[in-house]
């Protein structure tokens, strides 16, 4: 994908690759204290059977079929690469004729789960607008970008599914820059009359949810306002379609910033150490690596533990530098660049900050301004 970014006043022209790394030998799955455990050591596993089940209701699903070894604190599923499968008799030919209790059920039975946050609690909220923030609000994260190649008429349909069963005013919001899917859009946007297409000029942080709220959708209160984006439409159409989950997901991988980026499409559960020696083939010698945001420096220590799921978007790889933080000299920089105007210096993380991690990236000191607690 040739794709024109902007970041930080600053225009590239990016060759984003597309890979694909669906067949792993083995997938993982980390039990916590409470979740309640459906398959024993030794069972054979199906793709889309039923593994455990948290204490708040998201579940998980076998992503590949074989032979499943239960062990304190894991479920490792070994590759049979017989992709024997479990098929639903909960299909709907016409999503569009489900009612608004109907949606929230098959959601809520599924389990499937956005931002660690039930989707059906969000869909049960009474919300006045719903908001596809298609964008990807990271920097350099480009995976909506692929779902939205992949399944545009889909995320359409989806969205005016929920508009009209929740009775809500439905926008569609897209990057200037984003040529390709705006092109997309524009060609079946009419086929789907109640979804108001809008096309956003700003760069992160300014996409993110709270801040489009604040600019676009400022005569709402934020919690009549219901976001979602493009991954998260994809598994409400596929657990209204097919009654199944999703079991695919897109992780965007920069290595050395944006020498080389490639967005690439996995299966939940499998190892990103992997992905990144068999995949990407790249040495990690003298490296690090940060997740989702590298300005929040969030800093993956054990690659080895780490796994695929949602809460994993963006994995950067760097050379390795050795940051010495000193003392806060007062400059207030990291008070000029907040978008949300909170002062980062206070002793906690004021409730308003978004994250986006820019006073991390601007402070002379390197200090590490998200590091305390709420």
């Amino acid at each position: 994908m040739q794709l024109t970014y902007r970041f930080k006043n600053d225009e590239q022209n990016l060759d984003i690759k597309k890979q694909e790394y669906l067949n792993p030998t083995e997938v993982t799955f980390y039990i916590k204290k409470d979740d309640k455990v459906y398959v024993n050591d030794g069972d054979k596993v199906y793709i889309n059977q039923l593994l455990k089940e948290s204490s708040n209701g998201i579940k998980t699903y076998a992503t590949i079929s074989g032979v499943a070894i239960v062990k304190s604190g894991a479920i490792n599923i070994t590759n049979d690469n017989a992709d024997s499968t479990i098929t639903s008799d909960n299909t709907n030919d016409d999503i569009s004729k489900l009612k608004k209790e109907e949606i929230i059920s098959i959601c809520q039975e599924i389990g499937i789960d956005y931002e660690n946050k039930l989707i059906a609690e969000k869909l049960a909220n009474k919300n006045k607008v719903l908001i596809v923030n298609a964008m990807d609000i990271e920097p350099y994260q480009f995976n909506n970008n692929y779902i939205l190649e992949e399944k545009m008429d889909k995320i359409l349909e989806i969205t005016e599914v929920l508009s009209n069963a929740f009775n809500l005013t439905a926008y569609l919001l897209l990057n200037k820059y984003d040529e390709n899917n705006i092109e997309a859009a524009r060609k079946i946007i009419a086929k789907y009359p109640n979804i108001i297409f809008k096309t956003i000029d700003e760069e992160f942080p300014f996409t993110t949810n709270p801040c489009l709220a604040r600019k676009y959708f400022k005569e709402y209160k934020y919690e009549d306002l219901l976001f979602f984006d493009a991954f998260a439409l994809d598994k409400i159409y596929v657990a209204l379609k097919d009654g199944l989950p999703t079991s695919e997901r897109y992780v965007t991988i920069c290595l050395n910033g944006t020498d080389k980026i490639t967005v690439v499409k996995c299966r939940y559960g499998t190892s990103l150490a992997k992905i990144l020696d068999q995949a990407i083939n790249v040495d990690l010698t003298g490296r690090d690596i940060f997740l989702n945001n590298y300005m929040r420096r969030v800093k993956c220590d054990n690659i080895e533990a780490l796994i695929v799921n949602d809460n994993v978007k963006t994995i950067f790889i760097l050379d390795h530098e050795d940051i010495k933080v000193s003392k806060c000299i007062r400059c207030g920089k990291c008070v000029d660049i907040c978008p949300v105007n909170i002062n980062p210096l206070d002793k906690k993380l004021d409730p308003s900050c978004i994250r986006c991690g820019l006073c991390n990236n601007v402070c002379p000191a390197n200090i590490n301004l998200l590091n305390k607690e709420k």
